[in-house]
């Protein structure tokens, strides 16, 4: 809400003085940064004199672009030396780090400055663009606008068969199954949201880890989780991700890392896919990152991405992920900072159609 907006810019800027030897002062504005237990922070000189308190509160508003986007360089400076990291090689560690970090950093300055109707308004955006991107992965033809009008306003496509429409609806049910769950990801919530992804489509199946092992993923030959297998596999998986991200690992990582291995688990009939996908992103947002949105175009990328981890590849697969949230986001949130930072409009209002 922008009066809380500015209020934000006015309490998180604090004044510094400085004195030289000499007995000369320069003041500056402040923001104190922070990743994880360590501690930095960006300053902006504003003069020699020190301003009285209603041209300190215009020099905070004014200058709050230059603070945000050098706190965002900040934290992803320190980013780098917060997570540690035993999966991949240092350099690639290295890079991976400050890109998916400066993303991740950016989006949420990107959320906080908005105002509550524009985070609904972008939220749902991305959230037609993601289902519509995550069923088409696994054949669905409904185009994006046919998803939008279906989600949003309730019309039917033409020419479409009930399991797609279905495919499609679901999500409806799984976007509110998955905000309102708070806790960390176990079976039951696995099992939730699959029965959610599955509904009026394989009712006998939904929610149930699946009972054979005559299920195979086109185009791989490796060997899927035994049945009896699937709830210890998951939980150790679970167990590691979850220890992994306590001990100071990278949660973008180590959330690829769990759904590589949840693909190849295979825990379901049908439906793997959009729920691993569910799964990931759940887990990327309770840390703070941006939800991945898979578009169909995306398929062939996403799926060699999984490939290059099933022939050992970590590296690539890890980077592979990245370089698809970085092509989604990046471009378009560095774009319309600025007027989310600086909004042009009366009481700071910005307009949803610059985004």
């Amino acid at each position: 809400m922008i009066c809380s907006m500015e209020e934000r810019k006015i309490k998180e800027y604090r004044l510094e003085r400085q004195s030289t030897e000499d007995g000369k002062e320069s003041f500056y504005l402040v923001k104190d940064v922070r990743v994880k237990n360590l501690k930095g922070k960006v300053t902006k000189y504003i003069g020699s004199k020190e301003p009285n308190p209603e041209e300190l509160n215009r020099l905070r508003i004014e200058h709050s672009s230059d603070l945000e986007i050098k706190a965002i360089e900040k934290k992803t400076e320190l980013a780098k030396s917060a997570f540690i990291d035993d999966r991949m090689l240092p350099e690639k560690r290295s890079t991976l780090i400050e890109v998916t970090e400066g993303l991740r950093f950016l989006c949420e300055t990107f959320s906080q400055h908005l105002t509550t109707s524009e985070v609904e308004w972008y939220t749902n955006s991305m959230e037609i663009q993601y289902v519509n991107g995550t069923t088409s992965i696994e054949g669905n033809t409904l185009s994006f606008d046919q998803t939008r009008s279906l989600l949003n306003d309730n019309i039917m496509p033409e020419n479409k068969s009930l399991r797609e429409v279905n495919e499609v609806q679901n999500f409806r049910k799984v976007r509110i199954y998955r905000i309102k769950h708070k806790g960390k990801v176990d079976l039951n919530f696995i099992k939730g949201l699959h029965s959610r992804i599955v509904d009026n489509i394989d009712l006998e199946s939904a929610g149930e880890f699946r009972r054979t092992d005559l299920v195979a993923i086109n185009g791989c030959e490796f060997q899927l989780a035994p049945s009896i297998l699937i709830e210890s596999e998951l939980e150790e998986a679970l167990d590691v991700y979850y220890t992994k991200i306590e001990d100071g690992h990278s949660p973008f990582i180590e959330a690829v890392a769990f759904h590589h291995t949840f693909e190849r688990i295979h825990p379901f009939t049908d439906g793997n896919g959009r729920t691993g996908r569910e799964i990931f992103n759940y887990m990327l947002e309770k840390e703070g990152y941006p939800r991945l949105l898979f578009f169909g175009k995306d398929r062939d990328q996403y799926i060699s991405a999984l490939k290059s981890g099933d022939n050992g590849n970590f590296d690539d697969m890890v980077i592979s992920f990245s370089q698809l949230m970085i092509n989604q986001r990046k471009k378009i949130i560095e774009e319309n900072i600025e007027r989310v930072l600086n909004p042009s409009l009366k009481k700071g209002q910005t307009r949803l159609n610059d985004f």
